[in-house]
């Protein structure tokens, strides 16, 4: 493993030791099955264009608000993520790396956004079963989950990709989507600065399940 790749492991691994501000944007109404479906758009740390990320929520059964900052704590994936697997982490990595060559935010809703993001819910579903099963999302799943046990990917392969866990433990969780590099070596640039500040922030209702269409973070 490359000496900076090793920097960078560390440097990840120190992150959640400080609480740190997300602010999640606006309502992209990407809806998919009656649900908001990622990825959306949100800032780490200061609200400029370097800490502008595309983002994933990765846990189906909490909430979130448009245009709302919350506080919390970053983790990269080789850290101990509370109520989240090693595996787990893995899989949702890929899937996310997986979104973001497909398009990311200007992916198709039906066939990319949608599938991928019901994939990462079921993944990251704490009780199987829980979670609602997409068909169209199954063959991500296996295909996450057969890189995993293969040996094809792992946290060195997601050395960019960041969690943030908010302290309000009702809210949900997000996974930024950062393309994934070969095991060891410095991985690509984050979708940091992809979106223009500017990006409209539409709707400011409660993200809560069960809400009308189009005013949830699932």
């Amino acid at each position: 493993m490359k000496r900076t790749a090793l920097i960078l492991i560390a440097l990840a691994s120190s992150l959640h030791a400080a609480t740190i501000k997300f602010a999640l944007l606006g309502d992209p109404n990407q809806i998919y099955r009656g649900e908001n479906v990622g990825p959306y758009s949100g800032t780490l740390g200061t609200q400029q264009a370097e800490d502008l990320y595309s983002v994933l929520c990765i846990d189906f059964l909490k909430t979130a608000t448009w245009n709302t900052t919350y506080s919390g704590s970053v983790y990269g994936i080789a850290d101990v993520v509370p109520g989240k697997t090693q595996a787990q982490l893995v899989e949702a990595a890929y899937l996310s790396s997986k979104l973001s060559i497909l398009g990311g935010s200007s992916a198709s809703t039906i066939l990319y956004q949608g599938p991928i993001s019901f994939a990462v819910w079921q993944i990251m579903d704490p009780v199987p079963g829980h979670v609602p099963v997409d068909p169209a999302a199954q063959a991500y799943v296996l295909e996450a989950q057969q890189a995993l046990q293969s040996g094809s990917i792992s946290a060195a392969n997601f050395l960019n990709t960041r969690v943030f866990v908010p302290n309000n433990s009702s809210i949900q969780t997000f996974m930024t989507l950062t393309a994934q590099s070969s095991t060891g070596e410095v991985p690509e640039p984050g979708t940091i600065g992809m979106l223009a500040i500017g990006v409209a922030l539409i709707g400011a209702g409660r993200a809560k399940r069960g809400m009308e269409r189009g005013k949830k973070v699932a």
